[in-house]
């Protein structure tokens, strides 16, 4: 919802465009984050669910996957918070 109303900004505003820097950064960071969270996160959990499922939950292998997601995690939140934080301040207006 929050890109789609971002985005609705944009075209209703006549000092904004698409082609100010802040605006395709935020909006490229937000594709990295989704692509991350749909191609990387999800195969981790999956991976996650698939060795939990068979084996105990203490081994190496488990915390390994687990280790990895919350990696992954850690990234795309920080991604987003840059997202935040450019829409906010506009450092390239």
């Amino acid at each position: 919802m929050v890109l789609v109303t971002g985005v609705w900004l944009v075209l209703i505003s006549a000092d904004w465009k698409f082609t100010q820097l802040w605006i395709l950064l935020a909006l490229g960071a937000f594709v990295v984050a989704f692509l991350i969270g749909a191609v990387y996160l999800s195969r981790v959990a999956m991976q996650l669910e698939r060795l939990v499922r068979v084996t105990d939950p203490h081994l190496p292998a488990v915390r390994e996957s687990l280790r990895r997601w919350i990696l992954g995690y850690r990234v795309v939140l920080i991604t987003l918070l840059f997202v935040v934080w450019d829409m906010v301040f506009k450092p390239c207006l």
